[in-house]
């Protein structure tokens, strides 16, 4: 109230539209920062994942046990962890063979495997590398396999393990 008997009101319809543009403005501007990332599949003739490459990653030249343990970069063992064995057909096609689960310290075995070339898949993910160039030449095999995180940002990151 002034002096001489007038009352002020605030103009709360001017301030509200002043607030709305002031939200449209930081909205509008936070967006075209932004940057479009496509996720999924691309277009109907794209299959990335359809045309990734392998190599075998186990060799052996004769008929083996396989046995190992996996552990992570600090040594702590991968628990109750998938370990899958497969028969290398091709660099885009392979065969699963067997399957076991590590125990506690993460140990793996397979038993009575024939020679030939496989995939040994010591992480079911895309967050750990597979093994690379694992070779036996005796009945017996043992591997210490550390197995190293992979980066996320990669274009094969969500593809399925191969």
């Amino acid at each position: 109230m002034l002096g001489n008997g007038v009352k002020l009101r605030p103009r709360t319809g001017f301030i509200m539209k002043i607030g709305i543009a002031f939200l449209f403005l930081f909205v509008a501007t936070t967006v075209a920062r932004c940057q479009l990332v496509q996720v999924g599949s691309g277009p109907p003739d794209f299959h990335f994942c359809d045309k990734l490459k392998v190599d075998p990653n186990l060799v052996l030249n004769q008929d083996a046990r396989i046995s190992g343990r996996l552990v992570d970069q600090s040594g702590a063992p991968f628990q109750n962890s998938p370990v899958e064995l497969r028969l290398y057909i091709s660099s885009t096609k392979q065969s699963a063979v067997a399957k076991v689960t590590t125990d506690r310290d993460g140990q793996f075995r397979f038993d009575s495997v024939k020679a030939g070339k496989y995939r040994l898949i010591a992480s079911p993910t895309r967050v750990f590398q597979q093994p690379s160039e694992l070779r036996c030449d005796t009945n017996e095999c043992e591997f210490a396999i550390t197995l190293l995180v992979n980066p996320t940002d990669m274009p094969d990151s969500q593809c399925p393990v191969r």
